[in-house]
């Protein structure tokens, strides 16, 4: 597997083209292989997410079998400077994951869920997204545990200990996770004949390694719903 990032340059207009549409940055995205190079095996697929840095600079990050080849990309919205573009092969860091290790994370989701009431044109369960932060949080806590990891608290990370006070006055500790929801989006586009949207959420925490194959499945294949729109790309550092 490798890891590219991309530095995008938001003062040019190809990059605000780019960006203001999911749609567009994934066929750009899916643009930077040659036909066929894709190789999507064992869980392994093309991912891809965008992150706002300091200093409103963006950095497009790729998680794909094969290296992709951004000339376009940085032709059009990128910086002709060197240092634009990294290429990391992973697949020795993903060996190396092993159950206690502790990473600092970083994902952009698309929290969902099973309506019990709606049903789609077919007559299945319609799938509706969450919109409220504590429906965002929870739902990518609850997913930790299938995923190979999980969320430690606040006060085992630092020894910071919450205290809140309930109806008959007395004083109980909670041990908030170290997770923090740094960003939100909601797009709608067309495709097809068909309106979609999309509730994206952004989270920055620390993680636990429970499962190391778990994990590296979901480094390597993603995690939850539209991934081919940006969602899913979990990314770890130290």
């Amino acid at each position: 597997m490798y890891l590219t990032r991309i530095y995008l340059d938001p003062r040019r207009r190809g990059c605000r083209d780019l960006v203001a549409s999911s749609q567009r940055l994934h066929a750009a995205v899916l643009g930077a292989f040659a036909p066929g190079a894709r190789r999507e095996a064992d869980g392994q697929r093309v991912l891809w997410r965008l992150d706002e840095l300091e200093g409103r600079r963006l950095a497009l990050f790729i998680s794909s079998p094969v290296a992709p080849d951004p000339a376009a990309l940085v032709e059009a919205a990128g910086w002709r400077t060197e240092g634009g573009v990294t290429t990391r092969r992973t697949d020795d860091f993903l060996a190396s994951l092993a159950a206690g290790q502790r990473w600092r994370f970083r994902v952009t989701v698309n929290p969902t869920y099973r309506s019990a009431e709606e049903r789609d044109a077919k007559g299945r369960k319609k799938v509706l997204g969450h919109v409220t932060v504590d429906q965002q949080t929870r739902w990518l806590l609850d997913r930790a545990p299938a995923n190979g990891f999980r969320i430690p608290g606040a006060a085992e990370l630092t020894g910071d200990v919450a205290r809140a006070t309930d109806e008959d006055g007395t004083v109980i500790e909670i041990d908030e996770p170290v997770i923090s929801l740094v960003g939100r989006d909601l797009q709608k586009f067309r495709r097809g004949d068909a309106l979609v949207t999309l509730q994206k959420a952004t989270f920055e925490g620390t993680l636990e390694v429970t499962d190391a194959s778990l994990l590296r499945s979901a480094l390597v294949g993603g995690i939850g719903r539209a991934k081919g729109y940006g969602c899913g790309l979990l990314t770890l550092s130290r």
